[in-house]
């Protein structure tokens, strides 16, 4: 896996072609009528004036022994990767990469930590004389206007901006601005160099295999053990894309505008006032579209009706960073057997119960994202499964989401509609993940599943399937 598979990303179809730097206008030739004169021998005068040598570029001499960094960061965006990198020059010249690695895909620096954090240990190194020079490289709001801001949103992201620093001489910026057009990429060149200059730089190649960052360091997600010895690991990319996804079936997700329907229901809620009809929008048979109001953040969050209870034992929370710490993923052992991590849908609201009591009785029910009908009744190593054989194994798509692949069964189903316009159509299964002789609901849970996300027509009692789903959880009351 590489260094930059785990960094964020910045999703944008249009990013997937390069085109050459834009090149600069050359002055408009002019007709010269030819005139006939009469020639006169004269010596020729010898000029006094030395012939003037070309100009250097001092700043571009100095840039461009970045060269193989400033393209890299082009491959990375035609691949969709927006992380900062950067480079350094040793004392005997030799320039070598440095990148922040990710440890695990749960936790990632912002563009704006990442390049304070190199910043500050480039400006140490360069103090100390480890160091003749280096350049960070980031994605910006720069287009020539001299706003080097790291972009982070759509609509901001305008340019490549290189922030460099040379022993003896003051921290610098330039950038190399592009515009998105018609599925291209379309890179403008740097102001302060010649077309042919700028040319030099677009026209460099990589060498293939070779590793450009020798130097890395990684990025491990906060964690700590609190007094109740609850493991609490930070997350900071976690959201739920792929939640509402399986509420309102993959395909619709991508192509119907969602979001303006749940940002109603929230500010409808937010209301002194909220409107009578606010239940026609929010509680469905089987589903609920949860609302939780704090000073600091408004959550919805899909919520599948269940009474199914478990005893649980909390031995670790991965809180969300960048939910302000109000959702979360808990882990533990169910009836004290099998392992269970759910995301937890009352997390805002019960935060310190999750927080200091480890031993709870929790109600888990899940959303269903793929659901086909299972077939093989062989294990990998070829020893035959029995007809009733039934398993889950954490996602390996979906890792630290509470996601799990399964082989279940369907031990009984209804079908749902959700929307004021019942337009969402799915079914809520009783679906049987561990088999238990002595026990038909050891864990056999409720989970909603939209009619799109399955790969066949029709449910019956008692069959085999397999998919992936999602576990939420909540205390029981």
């Amino acid at each position: 896996m590489g260094i930059f598979d785990f960094f964020k990303k910045k999703n944008n179809s249009q990013e997937n072609v390069s085109t050459p730097v834009q090149e600069m206008e050359m002055p408009e030739e002019k007709v010269v009528e030819e005139v006939v004169e009469e020639v006169v021998q004269t010596i020729p005068e010898v000029s006094s004036q030395p012939v003037e040598e070309p100009k250097v570029n001092e700043e571009y001499e100095k840039i461009r022994i970045y060269n193989d960094y400033i393209v890299y960061s082009i491959a990375l965006q035609l691949r969709g990767e927006y992380t900062p990198i950067s480079a350094f020059e040793k004392e005997n010249g030799e320039v070598e990469g440095f990148a922040y690695m990710v440890t695990e895909d749960a936790y990632a620096l912002s563009p704006q930590q990442a390049i304070a954090q190199m910043e500050e240990k480039f400006e140490s190194e360069l103090q100390e004389g480890k160091i003749k020079s280096y350049v960070i490289l980031y994605h910006s709001q720069f287009d020539h206007n001299g706003n080097h801001t790291p972009a982070i949103q759509e609509g901001e992201f305008k340019g490549i901006s290189l922030a460099y620093h040379f022993a003896g001489d003051e921290k610098k910026k330039t950038g190399l601005p592009y515009i998105f057009e018609n599925q291209n990429i379309t890179y403008k060149g740097f102001a302060e160099f010649s077309h042919e200059e700028n040319n030099a730089i677009m026209n460099h190649q990589l060498i293939e295999g070779q590793n450009y960052f020798q130097n890395t360091e990684g990025i491990a997600a906060p964690e700590m053990t609190n007094e109740a010895g609850i493991i609490i690991r930070k997350s900071n990319v976690h959201n739920m894309m792929n939640t509402w996804s399986g509420i309102f079936g993959h395909q619709n997700f991508q192509t119907k505008d969602y979001g303006q329907y749940l940002n109603a229901i929230l500010t409808q809620s937010e209301s002194s006032d909220p409107p009578v009809d606010i239940k026609s929008k929010t509680e469905f048979d089987g589903v609920t579209f949860k609302t939780t109001l704090t000073e600091e953040l408004s959550i919805i969050i899909p919520e599948v009706t269940t009474d199914y209870t478990l005893d649980f034992e909390t031995r670790s929370i991965r809180e969300w960073e960048n939910a302000l710490n109000l959702q979360a993923i808990v882990a533990g052992p169910a009836r004290e057997t099998f392992g269970v991590w759910f995301f937890a849908t009352d997390y805002a609201e019960n935060k310190n119960t999750y927080m200091t009591q480890p031993h709870l009785k929790v109600n888990i029910s899940g959303i269903v994202f793929i659901l086909d009908i299972h077939t093989n009744t062989d294990l990998p190593d070829g020893t035959k499964m029995s007809e009733d054989f039934t398993t889950y194994a954490p996602s390996q798509d979906l890792p630290n989401y509470a996601c799990f692949d399964f082989i279940g069964q369907v031990v009984d189903f209804k079908e749902t509609e959700l929307l004021e316009d019942r337009s969402v159509k799915g079914y809520i299964l009783k679906l049987k993940l561990i088999t238990n002789e002595e026990n038909e609901d050891f864990f056999t849970i409720d989970a909603f599943v939209n009619k799109e996300n399955m790969r066949m027509e029709t449910l019956t009692k008692g069959m085999k399937v397999t998919g992936a789903l999602q576990l939420q959880g909540k205390i029981a009351e």
